[in-house]
């Protein structure tokens, strides 16, 4: 399978590729990403769930226009 020059940047910013492959709607992740859902998939745990959501949601969280949220 070839990507185009887009879905290699977006893997490389650690997105995912959504693809459809023979039909199936597929989503390709790279190995770093794929590794933490996995992570976050075998050890289930509320404490681990919140510690990585926070990682990866850190740059929307933290986007100004969320403010409107806090109250």
């Amino acid at each position: 399978m070839e990507l185009s020059q887009e879905q290699l940047e977006t893997l490389d910013k650690g997105q995912p590729v959504s693809l459809v492959v023979d039909g199936r709607s597929c989503v390709l992740l790279s190995n770093q990403t794929y590794a933490r859902v996995r992570e976050l998939i075998e050890d289930w745990d509320p404490s681990t769930m919140k510690r990585h959501m926070a990682e990866l949601m850190a740059d929307d969280w933290n986007d100004p226009a969320m403010n409107v949220y806090d109250d």
